[in-house]
């Protein structure tokens, strides 16, 4: 889980309503200042240090009695390069009492209050090799609301990531090291956050420490790797969080659905519990919900977490075990078939169930067939993807 609409504080001020100036700015050199001139006070607003061809959206609200502002606040502004911008005035209203103080609250997100998403621009999956989805679209306890669009990979820890779109890198943070399902580790996970052209944005959260390897500033094409995977924060395991957004009014934000080019080559929205990869131009037996070359017969049991060692020689009298992995989720009909080299027929049909939102699976299978050549016959939903050979010892 990450706080993915990253935020400051700029400042809260009390000021005299008629001071001359008064400056607040954060630890980013984003700064509010008030101003009073010919008895106009104004609120400013300046990103001192913003990244040339990068937006900052700065919720600013004015608290006091007896004012008025125009226009009226609590209201969002862009800044979109480093001069001092005047957003609003405020004044005593008539006939009431002048205010003794009065409070700015400016609040700042990354990306661009006004971005319209490119729902046509197909992003590289954000990571090397294959990953499932844990938590898809509108799931999970983060996934709702303003972040309904985030994405949770599973990924072992430093894997590398790849920059799912062109961007310019607005900020990034690589202090942390603790991660673990704990509340107090919510806005502790180290990530790279990264503008597009479109100005929205894009998080990448749960990064490993010292997992970071570009710097604010830095143009990154897609593709590019950017960084490893890790579980800082707060996590219940590796995993790398994505999410593109922009900012809205009052302090939230608007998460997009995003295109992907996968293992299909073709351009999809990813789900929940399925399994995606880069394209290669492989298509093994079973593509794509599983790999025949990745199924495993042995007397050994299976652990997913680990490479089997799988002989294609069995001992008689002896359980077995067949495991196989699955990519995308089911439910499908499964059935193995066992034709003896020396008669010709099927000594054993297995056949089974494989539920949904799992991506391994093994069974136990008694020891049924007799010494001797077999060929086994793989079938998915009916549809033969694919043979093996196996022989039972004495």
């Amino acid at each position: 889980m990450i706080r993915s609409f990253t935020a400051f504080i700029l400042s809260i001020s009390f000021c005299p309503i008629f001071a001359d100036i008064t400056q607040n700015c954060d630890k980013k050199n984003i700064c509010s200042f008030i101003e009073t001139e010919n008895e106009e006070t104004s609120v400013y607003l300046q990103a001192k240090n913003l990244i040339p061809g990068t937006h900052i959206t700065v919720y600013t609200s004015i608290e006091g009695s007896n004012i008025e502002t125009e226009p009226q606040s609590p209201i969002s502004f862009v800044l979109n390069d480093s001069e001092k911008k005047k957003v609003l005035t405020f004044k005593k209203k008539e006939n009431m009492e002048a205010p003794t103080s009065i409070a700015v609250l400016a609040v700042a997100y990354y990306g661009d209050l006004s971005a319209k998403h490119d729902e046509t621009y197909v992003y590289t999956l954000p990571y090397e090799g294959k990953s499932w989805i844990s938590v898809g679209y509108n799931s999970g306890e983060e996934h709702k609301g303003g972040g309904a669009y985030s994405l949770d990979f599973v990924l072992p820890e430093g894997t590398p990531l790849l920059a799912a779109r062109d961007g310019i890198v607005v900020e990034t943070e690589d202090k942390f090291t603790e991660g673990r399902r704990d509340p107090k580790l919510i806005d502790k996970a180290n990530r790279i956050v990264i503008e597009h052209s479109d100005g929205t944005v894009a998080i990448y959260g749960h990064l490993k420490s010292k997992g970071v390897f570009v710097k604010p500033g830095e143009k990154v094409i897609a593709g590019q790797k950017i960084g490893l995977s890790g579980d800082t924060g707060f996590s219940t395991g590796p995993h790398l969080h994505f999410e593109v957004y922009k900012p809205e009014e009052n302090r939230k934000k608007k998460s997009f659905a995003t295109l992907f080019k996968t293992e299909s080559e073709e351009k999809e929205y990813l789900s929940e519990e399925n399994a995606y990869w880069t394209p290669d131009g492989k298509a093994p037996p079973g593509f794509p919900i599983t790999n025949l070359e990745e199924f495993c017969i042995s007397h050994s049991i299976p652990d997913p977490d680990k490479v089997a060692s799988c002989p294609g020689k069995l001992q008689t009298k002896k359980k077995f075990y067949l495991s196989i992995p699955i990519y995308k989720s089911g439910p499908y009909t499964f059935k193995a078939e066992f034709i003896s080299l020396k008669t010709k027929k099927a000594s054993f049909t297995f056949q089974e169930k494989i539920p949904g939102g799992i991506n391994f699976e093994a069974w136990e299978i008694q020891p049924v067939l007799s010494a001797g050549m077999y060929k086994i016959k793989f079938y998915i939903e009916e549809k033969e993807i694919g043979e093996r050979s196996l022989q039972i010892l004495p």
